[in-house]
């Protein structure tokens, strides 16, 4: 009898756990526009220290990414092979024509990996020891205006991605980017 009693209980406790919606308040600062806060992960949907969503532009929110990218090197890029994660550093990141864009070797597995599934996480710590997370889909793009910049900006590049070397830098943007910004107040979450 004692058992049937404690099953109910904790059947009946779970139940209760598992069918409660989770609550999000709608908050307002004196500087900052119309936020949530989200009580899980944007993107794996992992339980986690409650984050801001912050209400603003795609563009605004390109600019914060940027921002904070300026202050790390390098960054870490996560793809997946047969179902096991690859993770490696990258070096160069770049907004422009309000796109984020990535640049890795067309000869590397990464990049073949990033052909095959576009879902990708990029990581990277800035000089205070903060972590962003970057989530989104990759999309490949041959870009001239991106080439030129590039190897302007880094020369030793030249070296190594040339017709004589057989060797091509391929150049990937970030598409339905999501961003977990760290901030001193908290997590931001950032949609760009």
């Amino acid at each position: 009898m004692i058992r049937k009693t404690l099953f109910i209980l904790i059947s009946g406790l779970l139940l209760t756990a598992c069918n409660t919606p989770e609550k999000e308040k709608q908050e307002t600062t004196d500087n900052a526009p119309e936020t949530k806060i989200a009580t899980t992960d944007a993107i794996t949907g992992a339980s986690s220290e409650p984050a801001i969503i912050l209400n603003i532009s795609k563009e605004e929110g390109l600019t914060k990414v940027s921002d904070f990218l300026k202050d790390c090197h390098p960054y870490y890029l996560a793809t997946v092979e047969n179902n096991i994660p690859a993770v490696r550093p990258i070096g160069i990141a770049l907004n422009f024509d309000g796109k984020l864009w990535f640049h890795i070797g067309e000869q590397k597995a990464s990049f073949r990996q990033i052909k095959n599934n576009p879902h990708i996480e990029i990581a990277s710590l800035n000089s205070k020891g903060q972590c962003m997370r970057i989530f989104g889909k990759a999309v490949i793009m041959e870009n001239d205006s991106v080439d030129k910049i590039v190897f302007e900006k880094y020369p030793n590049l030249k070296e190594m991605y040339n017709t004589e070397h057989k060797q091509k830098l391929g150049h990937f943007y970030i598409s339905e980017g999501v961003a977990n910004l760290p901030t001193d107040s908290g997590t931001v979450i950032i949609k760009f």
